[in-house]
């Protein structure tokens, strides 16, 4: 049943009511559509109810119309056409291919339309419970414990992923180019970024070496690298990018889910969410614990992730990678110059959050600070890492005042 302000769905809900017939071979009407996302969101979700579902059927699903009109992130540029798809295509090939692979790390795929650009899904319940809540209310034994739990359902269920889906990268890729054969892949640094990052650290610290260039460029590979850590990553797997409730943990949101290497995600916590809006930083003691756990589960799937020397090689690389991604924000974004403030999305009524202390400067610090330490312990790349030490140590000098990331409230003392 369509209402006044639903009634210009009309063409994508009977579209949905035709592709949900055809999944359960069976009749589907709906007799309730909801707008759940707000209108200045990027994309649409609609609750679709299901008048007098059969037993196979669930009784309410989920609708996400991928928005064709979007901003680069941190640039304001409007994306290609192919960008735009690419975006689509793997929000849809990954929630099906987990479908495929069991073990609930997302809502069930049902129906998607290439036509409309839409997916159907498991709907999870009415609230949207995420990381975003205990990880930004106020410090409390009772929070902090709950903020922890939570953490740990997180990696957990991120190392599990991991662990279902090594070796898979054809199945995800048969889907993938099922839907748009052009799709671009995401989740590796194309050569130019490696250029770009080289000039920056040249122009900035005065630092230019061929030891150097041979470590950028190694990290550039181990980002291409198909091996046995190669597996379905997030690659966005932010604190508002997952759904939690009673200790369960499922990902939503998939635009920018591909193969790539494990700790790529695995290092997020480490990274303080280098993608995310909600980036703040989780105190070192817990984040050695997190990543215990995490790779506990890792070890499942990826046997070598029992070994210290090949792990600890792959969590310094993974760091780089961010860092490479990190510096060429710099210049994306003219932050020597200018700082940013990142928008915040939306927040718990209990939220400590402060949307207008969300700059980026900061968090560059910190990934510089997070990546030297990591590759000093693990004892890779030390070129890069001596050229990582002297870019902090410029910037805090060109930017007065500004200091590491901070935690998240929860963690505050």
């Amino acid at each position: 049943m369509l209402d006044d302000s639903t009634a210009h769905y009309r063409e994508i809900v009977e579209d949905a009511a035709r592709l949900m017939s055809m999944r359960f071979k069976a009749p589907v009407h709906f007799s309730k559509v909801i707008q759940l996302s707000e209108p200045d969101r990027r994309n649409l979700i609609l609750r679709l109810e299901i008048n007098s579902p059969t037993n196979e059927m669930p009784r309410t699903v989920i609708l996400k119309k991928n928005a064709t009109e979007k901003q680069i992130f941190d640039r304001g540029e409007n994306e290609t056409e192919v960008e735009q798809f690419s975006r689509f295509a793997h929000d849809w090939a990954g929630i099906e291919f987990l479908t495929q692979v069991g073990n609930h790390h997302a809502p069930l795929f049902y129906a998607g339309s290439i036509e409309h650009k839409f997916i159907i899904l498991e709907d999870l319940g009415l609230a949207h419970p995420s990381l975003v809540g205990p990880l930004t209310r106020a410090p409390s034994a009772a929070n902090l414990q709950e903020a922890k739990t939570a953490l740990i359902a997180y990696v957990r269920r991120l190392g599990k992923m991991h662990a279902d889906t090594a070796g898979k990268y054809d199945q995800f890729t048969a889907i993938l180019k099922r839907i748009y054969p052009e799709a671009l892949r995401f989740n590796y640094l194309p050569e130019k970024d490696g250029e770009i990052v080289l000039g920056q650290l040249k122009k900035i610290i005065g630092h230019d070496s061929k030891e150097l260039t041979e470590e950028i460029h190694a990290i550039l590979e181990f980002s291409q690298l198909k091996n046995e850590f190669t597996v379905f990553l997030h690659g966005d797997i932010c604190p508002d990018n997952v759904y939690y409730q009673n200790n369960e943990m499922r990902f939503i949101d998939f635009e920018f889910g591909d193969f790539g290497n494990a700790l790529v995600d695995g290092v997020y916590l480490r990274m303080s969410m280098p993608s995310c809006w909600c980036s703040k930083a989780v105190p070192a003691l817990i984040v050695k614990e997190m990543d215990k756990v995490y790779r506990n589960e890792l070890k499942a799937g990826i046997l070598s992730a029992s070994d210290d020397a090949i792990y600890n090689k792959q969590l310094a690389y993974a760091s780089a990678y961010w860092l490479v991604r990190t510096i060429k924000q710099i210049v994306d974004m003219d932050l020597i110059d200018h700082e940013w403030i990142c928008p915040s999305g939306p927040v718990d009524s209990d939220s400590k959050w402060e949307p207008e202390k969300n700059a980026f400067r900061p968090r560059i610090i910190s990934r510089l600070g997070a990546f030297i330490a990591c590759s000093k312990e693990a004892g890779y790349l030390p070129k890069f890492r001596e050229a990582a030490m002297q870019l902090q140590s410029c910037l805090l000098r060109v930017w007065p005042g500004i200091h590491e990331i901070d935690l998240f409230p929860v963690f505050q003392s």
